[in-house]
């Protein structure tokens, strides 16, 4: 008999995980299972949202919240698109959906288990390739991954940056750190090269960004085009400002990479918001 018990008890716990995710069902553990984790109840809930840049078309979320017997709660969402001219479902129960606009034409980037697909605006799959990952970086350009590799393409599917890389950071509006073999470097949506893959690091400095290779320092503008070559033994901020080293002399940026002073000065300090500059056996002030 207590074989029974425990193989009625097992059935009730499996049944009541395994339930319907769009109906309330309330399971009941056998007491005998201290470490048994069953489901309690599933609430669902389905709101439409609209696409601010589309009228033809709007998505419909399906929201699923599994309550557990030890507390836990779990959230499960799912998209599909309406057609709002004819009211009728055109793709449904994905894990994710992305309408964007290229050329007045509208496409779907849907996620169907661990893939994205393109779609046309019927819900025809257009494309040939499977993403694991895909993002609109800028119009008609479409950062994604195959393999963990990342590069961007066309709507059409067109090769705009080899995908190549290990990783792709989006810095700005228009400008992308790539990291291909350990050394990083700059591209805009359109594959653009600001810098070669060649260095060591890349970071932020105010609006502009510092690359180091070797133990040298090159700066570019907020937009990727070098203001420095890479020539130089420092390169970092002094309270608003940059200050540059090359060789035993010093000069001073702004926050944007224009100079305030030549590379001449043997030291550089900052007193109460003073920039002091020392030169010939005297400080300057600026």
């Amino acid at each position: 008999m207590k074989k029974i018990f425990i193989i009625l008890a097992l059935l009730l716990t499996v049944n009541s995980v395994q339930a319907h995710p769009r109906h309330y069902n309330y399971g009941y553990g056998y007491s005998g299972c201290s470490n048994c984790v069953y489901l309690l109840k599933s609430d669902f809930y389905q709101k439409t949202q609209t696409l601010p840049d589309c009228e033809d078309h709007s998505i419909l979320i399906d929201t699923t919240i599994n309550y557990y017997s030890n507390g836990a709660k779990r959230t499960y969402s799912t998209y599909s698109v309406v057609d709002n001219k004819k009211e009728t479902i055109i793709l449904s129960d994905y894990l994710d959906i992305k309408h964007v606009l290229v050329n007045n034409k509208h496409y779907f980037l849907a996620k169907n288990g661990r893939e994205y697909k393109i779609l046309n605006g019927k819900g025809h799959v257009i494309g040939s390739r499977q993403y694991s990952t895909m993002k609109e970086i800028a119009p008609n350009r479409f950062l994604v991954s195959i393999n963990k590799l990342y590069g961007i393409i066309d709507i059409n599917e067109n090769i705009i940056a080899p995908i190549k890389y290990k990783s792709i950071e989006q810095l700005n509006k228009n400008l992308f750190m790539t990291k291909l073999n350990g050394y990083y470097g700059l591209i805009d949506s359109s594959n653009n090269v600001f810098l070669k893959n060649e260095y060591d690091k890349i970071k932020p400095l105010y609006d502009t960004y510092v690359a180091k290779r070797k133990n040298k320092y090159a700066l570019v503008d907020f937009n990727g085009n070098k203001i420095l070559d890479c020539e130089y033994d420092k390169i970092k901020k002094l309270g608003e400002y940059i200050i540059i080293k090359k060789g035993r002399k010093y000069g001073v940026l702004d926050s944007q990479g224009k100079a305030i002073t030549h590379n001449d000065y043997k030291k550089v300090k900052l007193e109460r918001n003073q920039l002091l500059l020392y030169k010939d056996g005297h400080w300057e002030s600026i």
